[in-house]
């Protein structure tokens, strides 16, 4: 039977750009999904809550500090065969500075930043798009629900 577990969380970074809102993707370098181009994905620790593993991947993966942080109304889902397991991940959305350069880790190999209109062509899952256009409404946009889903001082 397969499980379900919530142990990884995603963060969505992103900025604004002269042209708009941009998304950071990051090209995973070897391991599951080499070459594939992803956002900032990793595991809770123990003893660590799901906001803190959003705020310490997104330092380890990126070098980035948030200039802002919220929760996103939405959990990312799929079924890793391999595992045999249902995996469930809160969702987070960074803010960055609009000149902001990610500092790689070893993971990965290259990033780019994705145009709002280019999002449905350069995100591979579908989960990942519904992520972002959630963001898009809820947190970028005018939602009475964006104070709410702010986290902190970040």
């Amino acid at each position: 039977m397969a499980k379900v577990k919530a142990n990884r969380i995603a963060v969505y970074v992103f900025r604004t750009a002269a042209g708009g809102v941009e998304f950071l993707q990051l090209r995973r370098g070897a391991g599951d999904y080499a070459g594939t181009w992803q956002t900032v994905y990793g595991g809770i620790e123990n003893g660590e809550t799901a906001v803190e593993a959003a705020q310490r991947e997104l330092k380890e993966e990126t070098g980035f500090t948030a200039v802002t942080l919220h929760q996103v109304e939405y959990l990312e889902g799929f079924y890793d065969r391999r595992r045999d397991r249902v995996s469930l991940l809160p969702v987070f959305a960074a803010r960055v500075n609009r000149g902001a350069r990610p500092t790689l880790d070893a993971e990965h190999n290259a990033y780019r930043w994705v145009p709002l209109d280019q999002v449905q062509r350069q995100f591979l899952w579908r989960v990942q798009r519904q992520a972002i256009q959630i963001i898009v409404e809820d947190i970028i946009g005018v939602s009475p629900a964006r104070s709410l889903l702010r986290i902190g001082d970040a």
